[in-house]
Protein backbone atom coordinates (compact mmCIF):
# COMPACT_ATOMS: atom_id res chain seq x y z
CA UNK A 1 0.00 0.00 0.00
CA UNK A 2 2.78 2.05 1.10
CA UNK A 3 4.38 1.64 -2.59
CA UNK A 4 0.89 2.47 -4.36
CA UNK A 5 0.82 5.82 -2.79
CA UNK A 6 4.38 6.65 -3.66
CA UNK A 7 3.80 5.89 -7.19
CA UNK A 8 0.34 8.15 -7.12
CA UNK A 9 2.55 11.14 -5.55
CA UNK A 10 4.99 10.29 -8.31
CA UNK A 11 2.25 10.53 -10.90
CA UNK A 12 0.36 13.96 -9.35
CA UNK A 13 4.10 15.63 -9.64
CA UNK A 14 4.80 14.41 -13.04
CA UNK A 15 1.69 15.64 -14.95
CA UNK A 16 3.83 15.40 -18.17
CA UNK A 17 5.68 12.15 -17.53
CA UNK A 18 4.97 9.70 -19.91
CA UNK A 19 3.29 6.91 -18.66
CA UNK A 20 2.30 3.15 -20.48
CA UNK A 21 -0.19 1.02 -18.98
CA UNK A 22 -0.79 -2.70 -19.42
CA UNK A 23 -3.56 -5.24 -18.84
CA UNK A 24 -2.40 -8.07 -17.38
CA UNK A 25 -4.55 -11.70 -17.91
CA UNK A 26 -4.24 -12.80 -21.91
CA UNK A 27 -1.96 -9.62 -22.29
CA UNK A 28 1.25 -10.98 -20.38
CA UNK A 29 0.02 -14.33 -19.63
CA UNK A 30 -2.53 -15.91 -21.41
CA UNK A 31 -4.95 -18.71 -19.72
CA UNK A 32 -8.56 -19.78 -19.72
CA UNK A 33 -11.53 -20.76 -17.72
CA UNK A 34 -10.98 -24.21 -17.09
CA UNK A 35 -14.33 -25.17 -14.94
CA UNK A 36 -16.09 -23.28 -12.04
CA UNK A 37 -18.10 -25.15 -9.42
CA UNK A 38 -19.54 -22.08 -7.71
CA UNK A 39 -17.16 -22.28 -5.44
CA UNK A 40 -13.71 -21.90 -7.17
CA UNK A 41 -13.22 -20.85 -10.46
CA UNK A 42 -10.23 -22.91 -12.29
CA UNK A 43 -8.18 -21.25 -14.80
CA UNK A 44 -5.65 -23.25 -17.25
CA UNK A 45 -2.01 -21.62 -18.43
CA UNK A 46 -1.92 -20.43 -21.95
CA UNK A 47 1.41 -19.14 -22.38
CA UNK A 48 3.39 -15.80 -22.35
CA UNK A 49 3.18 -13.15 -25.13
CA UNK A 50 7.30 -12.26 -24.62
CA UNK A 51 6.44 -9.52 -26.61
CA UNK A 52 4.88 -7.76 -24.31
CA UNK A 53 7.32 -8.61 -21.50
CA UNK A 54 10.13 -7.56 -23.47
CA UNK A 55 8.50 -3.84 -24.20
CA UNK A 56 7.06 -3.65 -20.48
CA UNK A 57 11.50 -4.08 -19.79
CA UNK A 58 12.58 -1.49 -22.60
CA UNK A 59 9.72 1.35 -21.06
CA UNK A 60 11.28 0.41 -18.07
CA UNK A 61 14.99 0.76 -19.43
CA UNK A 62 13.87 3.95 -20.46
CA UNK A 63 12.58 5.63 -17.51
CA UNK A 64 9.13 5.64 -18.04
CA UNK A 65 6.60 5.06 -15.41
CA UNK A 66 4.75 1.79 -16.08
CA UNK A 67 1.58 0.30 -14.45
CA UNK A 68 -0.48 -3.04 -14.83
CA UNK A 69 -4.19 -1.73 -15.08
CA UNK A 70 -6.41 -5.01 -14.30
CA UNK A 71 -10.32 -5.58 -14.07
CA UNK A 72 -9.47 -8.43 -11.67
CA UNK A 73 -11.44 -8.45 -8.37
CA UNK A 74 -8.95 -7.32 -5.41
CA UNK A 75 -11.01 -8.96 -2.74
CA UNK A 76 -10.50 -11.87 -4.29
CA UNK A 77 -6.22 -12.41 -5.08
CA UNK A 78 -4.54 -14.96 -3.50
CA UNK A 79 -0.70 -14.81 -2.36
CA UNK A 80 0.77 -17.05 -4.64
CA UNK A 81 -1.31 -16.31 -7.58
CA UNK A 82 -1.51 -12.45 -7.11
CA UNK A 83 -0.52 -10.43 -10.23
CA UNK A 84 2.50 -8.99 -8.22
CA UNK A 85 3.65 -12.38 -7.32
CA UNK A 86 3.52 -13.90 -10.59
CA UNK A 87 5.53 -10.80 -12.06
CA UNK A 88 7.99 -11.82 -9.43
CA UNK A 89 8.67 -14.95 -10.96
CA UNK A 90 8.87 -13.36 -14.32
CA UNK A 91 11.15 -11.20 -13.09
CA UNK A 92 8.96 -8.24 -15.05
CA UNK A 93 9.74 -4.81 -12.80
CA UNK A 94 6.53 -2.07 -12.81
CA UNK A 95 5.67 1.21 -10.72
CA UNK A 96 2.83 -0.24 -9.50
CA UNK A 97 -1.02 -2.62 -9.95
CA UNK A 98 -3.89 -1.03 -10.51
CA UNK A 99 -7.71 -2.59 -10.00
CA UNK A 100 -10.87 -1.96 -11.03
CA UNK A 101 -12.64 -5.20 -9.42
CA UNK A 102 -14.78 -5.76 -12.68
CA UNK A 103 -15.09 -2.35 -13.82
CA UNK A 104 -13.97 -0.83 -17.44
CA UNK A 105 -10.67 0.14 -17.28
CA UNK A 106 -10.88 3.65 -19.44
CA UNK A 107 -11.93 5.79 -16.36
CA UNK A 108 -9.00 4.86 -14.30
CA UNK A 109 -6.14 4.89 -17.02
CA UNK A 110 -7.79 8.47 -18.00
CA UNK A 111 -7.01 9.03 -13.98
CA UNK A 112 -3.54 7.72 -14.17
CA UNK A 113 -2.44 9.97 -17.24
CA UNK A 114 -1.89 6.87 -19.71
CA UNK A 115 -0.71 7.75 -23.05
CA UNK A 116 -0.16 4.36 -24.35
CA UNK A 117 -2.61 0.95 -23.09
CA UNK A 118 -1.86 -2.76 -23.94
CA UNK A 119 -5.27 -4.75 -24.25
CA UNK A 120 -5.99 -7.98 -25.52
CA UNK A 121 -10.38 -7.23 -24.74
CA UNK A 122 -11.77 -6.13 -27.97
CA UNK A 123 -14.96 -4.34 -25.51
CA UNK A 124 -12.31 -2.55 -23.21
CA UNK A 125 -10.33 -1.36 -26.36
CA UNK A 126 -13.97 0.16 -27.90
CA UNK A 127 -14.99 1.27 -23.96
CA UNK A 128 -11.49 3.34 -24.30
CA UNK A 129 -12.01 4.88 -27.52
CA UNK A 130 -15.77 5.65 -26.61
CA UNK A 131 -14.09 7.64 -23.26
CA UNK A 132 -11.65 9.60 -25.31
CA UNK A 133 -14.50 11.00 -27.25
CA UNK A 134 -15.90 12.50 -23.84
CA UNK A 135 -12.67 13.72 -22.14
CA UNK A 136 -9.76 14.90 -23.35
CA UNK A 137 -7.22 12.19 -23.73
CA UNK A 138 -4.75 11.28 -26.13
CA UNK A 139 -4.21 7.67 -25.00
CA UNK A 140 -3.47 4.94 -27.88
CA UNK A 141 -5.03 1.60 -27.22
CA UNK A 142 -2.92 -1.13 -29.32
CA UNK A 143 -3.86 -4.98 -29.23
CA UNK A 144 -1.21 -7.05 -28.04
CA UNK A 145 -1.54 -9.64 -30.10
CA UNK A 146 -0.76 -7.76 -32.72
CA UNK A 147 3.12 -7.60 -31.87
CA UNK A 148 3.35 -12.15 -32.14
CA UNK A 149 2.98 -14.07 -34.99
CA UNK A 150 1.49 -16.99 -35.96
CA UNK A 151 3.93 -19.92 -36.16
CA UNK A 152 3.74 -23.20 -38.01
CA UNK A 153 1.31 -25.57 -35.51
CA UNK A 154 -2.27 -25.71 -35.17
CA UNK A 155 -4.56 -26.56 -32.92
CA UNK A 156 -7.88 -27.83 -34.36
CA UNK A 157 -10.45 -30.32 -32.61
CA UNK A 158 -14.31 -30.74 -31.80
CA UNK A 159 -16.59 -28.76 -29.61
CA UNK A 160 -19.54 -30.56 -27.67
CA UNK A 161 -22.62 -29.27 -26.46
CA UNK A 162 -24.02 -30.53 -22.88
CA UNK A 163 -26.77 -32.68 -24.32
CA UNK A 164 -23.84 -35.15 -26.00
CA UNK A 165 -23.99 -33.48 -29.98
CA UNK A 166 -20.71 -32.61 -31.91
CA UNK A 167 -20.33 -29.39 -33.41
CA UNK A 168 -18.29 -28.67 -37.02
CA UNK A 169 -17.59 -25.71 -39.23
CA UNK A 170 -17.73 -24.52 -42.87
CA UNK A 171 -15.08 -22.68 -44.53
CA UNK A 172 -15.83 -19.55 -46.29
CA UNK A 173 -13.41 -20.48 -48.82
CA UNK A 174 -13.77 -23.74 -50.05
CA UNK A 175 -17.03 -24.61 -48.29
CA UNK A 176 -15.54 -27.87 -46.86
CA UNK A 177 -17.01 -29.00 -43.55
CA UNK A 178 -13.57 -28.37 -41.16
CA UNK A 179 -12.97 -28.82 -37.47
CA UNK A 180 -13.00 -25.44 -35.51
CA UNK A 181 -9.59 -23.90 -34.65
CA UNK A 182 -6.54 -22.34 -36.02
CA UNK A 183 -2.80 -21.51 -35.65
CA UNK A 184 -1.05 -20.86 -32.89
CA UNK A 185 0.77 -18.05 -31.94
CA UNK A 186 4.39 -17.41 -30.47
CA UNK A 187 4.54 -18.01 -26.82
CA UNK A 188 0.81 -19.97 -27.02
CA UNK A 189 -0.02 -23.25 -25.90
CA UNK A 190 -1.88 -25.74 -28.30
CA UNK A 191 -4.74 -25.98 -25.60
CA UNK A 192 -4.89 -21.89 -25.51
CA UNK A 193 -4.77 -21.33 -29.31
CA UNK A 194 -8.00 -23.75 -29.53
CA UNK A 195 -9.69 -22.17 -26.89
CA UNK A 196 -8.86 -18.31 -28.30
CA UNK A 197 -9.86 -19.19 -31.99
CA UNK A 198 -13.17 -20.81 -31.10
CA UNK A 199 -13.76 -17.74 -29.33
CA UNK A 200 -12.49 -15.09 -31.76
CA UNK A 201 -14.25 -17.61 -34.56
CA UNK A 202 -17.48 -18.39 -33.24
CA UNK A 203 -17.98 -16.33 -29.61
CA UNK A 204 -17.95 -19.41 -28.06
CA UNK A 205 -15.54 -19.79 -24.23
CA UNK A 206 -14.75 -23.66 -24.38
CA UNK A 207 -14.21 -25.64 -21.32
CA UNK A 208 -12.44 -28.58 -19.85
CA UNK A 209 -10.58 -28.54 -23.12
CA UNK A 210 -8.98 -32.43 -23.44
CA UNK A 211 -6.37 -33.48 -26.14
CA UNK A 212 -6.82 -35.78 -28.05
CA UNK A 213 -3.78 -36.36 -30.22
CA UNK A 214 -1.31 -34.73 -33.01
CA UNK A 215 -0.45 -35.74 -36.19
CA UNK A 216 2.10 -33.87 -38.85
CA UNK A 217 -0.14 -32.97 -41.55
CA UNK A 218 0.35 -30.93 -44.99
CA UNK A 219 -1.03 -27.40 -45.58
CA UNK A 220 -0.79 -25.67 -48.87
CA UNK A 221 2.41 -27.72 -49.96
CA UNK A 222 3.83 -26.64 -45.98
CA UNK A 223 4.35 -29.39 -43.27
CA UNK A 224 3.01 -29.03 -39.72
CA UNK A 225 2.25 -30.12 -36.77
CA UNK A 226 -1.48 -30.49 -35.93
CA UNK A 227 -2.92 -30.61 -32.32
CA UNK A 228 -6.58 -31.97 -31.97
CA UNK A 229 -8.38 -31.36 -28.60
CA UNK A 230 -12.72 -31.83 -27.66
CA UNK A 231 -13.46 -29.41 -25.81
CA UNK A 232 -17.32 -28.46 -23.80
CA UNK A 233 -19.34 -25.48 -24.18
CA UNK A 234 -22.49 -24.92 -21.19
CA UNK A 235 -25.28 -25.12 -23.65
CA UNK A 236 -27.46 -27.48 -25.27
CA UNK A 237 -27.63 -28.26 -29.25
CA UNK A 238 -31.20 -26.24 -28.80
CA UNK A 239 -29.62 -22.64 -27.40
CA UNK A 240 -27.01 -22.28 -29.77
CA UNK A 241 -28.94 -20.19 -31.97
CA UNK A 242 -27.84 -16.25 -30.48
CA UNK A 243 -24.89 -17.70 -28.51
CA UNK A 244 -22.44 -18.69 -31.99
CA UNK A 245 -21.68 -15.58 -33.74
CA UNK A 246 -19.72 -16.51 -36.83
CA UNK A 247 -16.58 -14.74 -38.38
CA UNK A 248 -15.85 -14.04 -42.25
CA UNK A 249 -13.96 -17.12 -41.49
CA UNK A 250 -16.78 -19.50 -41.39
CA UNK A 251 -19.84 -19.60 -43.37
CA UNK A 252 -21.81 -22.28 -41.47
CA UNK A 253 -22.14 -24.69 -38.58
CA UNK A 254 -23.82 -28.03 -38.21
CA UNK A 255 -24.27 -29.67 -34.72
CA UNK A 256 -25.37 -33.11 -34.59
CA UNK A 257 -24.84 -36.76 -33.48
CA UNK A 258 -21.73 -38.76 -34.77
CA UNK A 259 -23.82 -40.65 -37.23
CA UNK A 260 -25.03 -37.22 -38.25
CA UNK A 261 -21.70 -35.37 -38.85
CA UNK A 262 -20.30 -38.51 -40.83
CA UNK A 263 -22.97 -37.82 -43.34
CA UNK A 264 -22.44 -34.09 -43.15
CA UNK A 265 -18.97 -35.14 -44.12
CA UNK A 266 -19.78 -36.81 -47.63
CA UNK A 267 -20.42 -33.19 -48.47
CA UNK A 268 -16.70 -32.22 -48.52
CA UNK A 269 -14.42 -32.16 -45.59
CA UNK A 270 -10.96 -30.98 -44.68
CA UNK A 271 -8.13 -33.84 -43.76
CA UNK A 272 -8.03 -31.92 -40.04
CA UNK A 273 -11.75 -32.65 -39.24
CA UNK A 274 -11.18 -36.00 -40.69
CA UNK A 275 -8.17 -36.59 -38.32
CA UNK A 276 -10.64 -34.97 -35.49
CA UNK A 277 -13.12 -37.17 -36.02
CA UNK A 278 -10.85 -40.60 -36.04
CA UNK A 279 -9.31 -39.35 -32.96
CA UNK A 280 -12.22 -38.53 -31.09
CA UNK A 281 -14.02 -41.95 -32.38
CA UNK A 282 -10.66 -44.12 -31.40
CA UNK A 283 -11.38 -42.71 -27.61
CA UNK A 284 -14.60 -43.42 -27.06
CA UNK A 285 -14.02 -46.98 -28.53
CA UNK A 286 -11.30 -47.75 -25.93
CA UNK A 287 -13.89 -46.21 -23.35
CA UNK A 288 -16.49 -48.54 -24.60
CA UNK A 289 -14.00 -51.05 -24.70
CA UNK A 290 -13.18 -50.76 -20.64
CA UNK A 291 -16.85 -50.20 -20.15
CA UNK A 292 -19.05 -52.35 -22.28
CA UNK A 293 -21.95 -53.31 -20.10
CA UNK A 294 -22.03 -49.85 -18.07
CA UNK A 295 -25.41 -48.05 -18.41
CA UNK A 296 -23.74 -45.01 -16.94
CA UNK A 297 -21.17 -44.87 -19.90
CA UNK A 298 -21.38 -40.54 -19.41
CA UNK A 299 -20.00 -40.87 -15.94
CA UNK A 300 -17.29 -43.48 -16.96
CA UNK A 301 -15.86 -41.50 -19.43
CA UNK A 302 -15.49 -38.49 -17.58
CA UNK A 303 -13.45 -40.48 -14.84
CA UNK A 304 -11.17 -42.05 -17.76
CA UNK A 305 -10.67 -38.31 -19.65
CA UNK A 306 -7.30 -37.53 -19.54
CA UNK A 307 -5.92 -41.07 -19.14
CA UNK A 308 -4.08 -41.41 -22.41
CA UNK A 309 -3.43 -44.30 -24.71
CA UNK A 310 -0.13 -44.44 -27.05
CA UNK A 311 -2.05 -44.94 -29.86
CA UNK A 312 -5.32 -44.41 -31.18
CA UNK A 313 -5.57 -47.58 -33.68
CA UNK A 314 -5.90 -45.52 -36.73
CA UNK A 315 -3.18 -45.85 -39.45
CA UNK A 316 -1.15 -42.95 -38.84
CA UNK A 317 -2.73 -41.56 -36.11
CA UNK A 318 -0.12 -41.81 -33.13
CA UNK A 319 -1.69 -40.03 -30.08
CA UNK A 320 1.74 -38.04 -27.78
CA UNK A 321 2.18 -37.87 -24.34
CA UNK A 322 1.61 -33.99 -24.47
CA UNK A 323 0.84 -31.47 -26.85
CA UNK A 324 3.95 -29.38 -27.01
CA UNK A 325 5.95 -27.95 -29.54
CA UNK A 326 8.18 -29.77 -31.67
CA UNK A 327 12.02 -29.20 -31.90
CA UNK A 328 11.78 -27.70 -34.31
CA UNK A 329 9.66 -24.95 -33.92
CA UNK A 330 11.15 -21.55 -33.97
CA UNK A 331 13.80 -20.31 -30.49
CA UNK A 332 11.59 -18.66 -28.30
CA UNK A 333 8.34 -20.45 -28.85
CA UNK A 334 8.32 -21.99 -25.85
CA UNK A 335 10.74 -20.72 -22.71
CA UNK A 336 13.20 -22.02 -19.90
CA UNK A 337 10.33 -21.53 -17.65
CA UNK A 338 7.78 -24.10 -19.36
CA UNK A 339 10.31 -26.78 -18.74
CA UNK A 340 9.54 -27.77 -15.20
CA UNK A 341 8.10 -31.51 -14.84
CA UNK A 342 4.35 -31.55 -13.79
CA UNK A 343 4.73 -32.70 -10.08
CA UNK A 344 1.70 -35.43 -8.76
CA UNK A 345 -0.98 -33.69 -6.70
CA UNK A 346 -1.15 -34.14 -3.01
CA UNK A 347 -4.63 -34.59 -1.24
CA UNK A 348 -4.57 -32.22 1.59
CA UNK A 349 -7.47 -32.75 4.52
CA UNK A 350 -8.64 -30.45 7.13
CA UNK A 351 -11.01 -30.79 10.08
CA UNK A 352 -12.86 -28.00 11.24
CA UNK A 353 -14.10 -27.92 14.38
CA UNK A 354 -16.58 -25.38 14.48
CA UNK A 355 -19.64 -26.18 12.40
CA UNK A 356 -20.44 -22.90 12.06
CA UNK A 357 -17.22 -22.13 10.99
CA UNK A 358 -17.33 -24.65 8.12
CA UNK A 359 -21.06 -23.37 6.85
CA UNK A 360 -19.22 -20.09 6.26
CA UNK A 361 -16.49 -21.57 4.44
CA UNK A 362 -18.59 -23.54 2.30
CA UNK A 363 -20.90 -20.43 1.54
CA UNK A 364 -18.06 -18.52 0.71
CA UNK A 365 -17.30 -18.14 -3.40
CA UNK A 366 -14.00 -17.43 -4.16
CA UNK A 367 -11.92 -17.49 -7.13
CA UNK A 368 -8.73 -19.37 -6.84
CA UNK A 369 -5.74 -19.74 -8.98
CA UNK A 370 -4.80 -23.12 -8.68
CA UNK A 371 -0.86 -23.98 -10.14
CA UNK A 372 0.85 -27.85 -10.34
CA UNK A 373 4.20 -27.60 -9.13
CA UNK A 374 3.74 -24.41 -7.02
CA UNK A 375 5.00 -22.57 -10.56
CA UNK A 376 2.62 -22.53 -13.21
CA UNK A 377 4.84 -22.29 -16.30
CA UNK A 378 5.47 -25.89 -16.85
CA UNK A 379 3.78 -28.56 -18.44
CA UNK A 380 0.60 -28.03 -20.79
CA UNK A 381 -1.71 -29.57 -18.14
CA UNK A 382 -0.89 -27.31 -15.35
CA UNK A 383 -3.80 -25.70 -14.05
CA UNK A 384 -3.12 -21.78 -13.21
CA UNK A 385 -5.41 -19.22 -13.03
CA UNK A 386 -6.59 -15.82 -12.88
CA UNK A 387 -8.54 -13.35 -14.80
CA UNK A 388 -12.50 -12.63 -15.08
CA UNK A 389 -13.41 -14.39 -18.10
CA UNK A 390 -13.88 -11.58 -20.14
CA UNK A 391 -12.13 -12.46 -23.52
CA UNK A 392 -11.36 -10.35 -26.88
CA UNK A 393 -9.21 -11.44 -29.27
CA UNK A 394 -6.60 -13.40 -26.46
CA UNK A 395 -9.63 -14.41 -25.06
CA UNK A 396 -10.34 -15.60 -20.90
CA UNK A 397 -10.13 -12.53 -17.96
CA UNK A 398 -8.61 -9.28 -18.52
Amino acid sequence: MKKLFETMNKLNENKNAKVVTFDFDNTIVKSYEESDDGEETIYRYGGLNKQIIARIKKFKQAGTTVLIVTSRTQALEVPESSIQSMLNKLNIQVDGVFYTNGEKKAKKLYELGSSLHYDDDVAEREAIEAYKKLHQSNIVVKNPDDLVKDINEIAKGLILTNDGKIIIVQRSDSHDWDAPGGHLMEGEKANFAFYREILEEMSLKVKKVHYLGSLDTSWKKKNTVARYFVGLIPYSSEELEGNIQLQWELSDYFCGTSEEIEEKMGEGATQNLKNAISFFQQENLMLERAYPHSDKHSEKKRRLVGLGIDHTGAKRLKKSKNFERSESSPPGAGGALEEEKKKKKKIKISIVSNLEEKKKRKKRRKKRYKYGGGWPYGSPDTIGGHGNGNGGNGGGGE
